[in-house]
């Protein structure tokens, strides 16, 4: 139980820090393209997260495989699914549709 909750922080902090900077160096405009192209049918959003994250760990359990270390691939694959899910949050729109006509009606 111990190891769980420290790979699971582990993992947290990885979301964070990959949202953060995902947030920074990607434009508001080009994630919303992205956010809209993917979220354009939930059924497929759901399988293109569902396929990405089968290849990461396929590729990952293969790389390990391969060097030898494949006991670390329940710590590097949940850590690299993290950077995509880190990637995909910072996709999220942070202000709707209405908020622009919102804040010129209030200046």
């Amino acid at each position: 139980m111990k190891n769980f909750l420290i790979s699971s922080g582990a993992n947290l902090v990885i979301i964070l820090i990959s949202f953060f900077i995902f947030k920074n160096i990607i434009s508001g405009p080009t994630r919303h393209r992205i956010y809209e192209k993917l979220m354009s049918s939930f059924a497929k959003y759901v399988l293109y997260i569902f396929v990405a994250t089968v290849v990461i760990t396929v590729l990952t359990a293969l790389v390990l495989y391969k060097t030898r270390y494949i006991a670390y691939v329940n710590i590097a694959a949940p850590a690299l699914v993290s950077i995509l899910v880190g990637f995909i949050a910072s996709t999220v729109p942070t202000r709707g549709a209405g908020d622009e006509k919102k804040e010129a009606t209030h200046k």
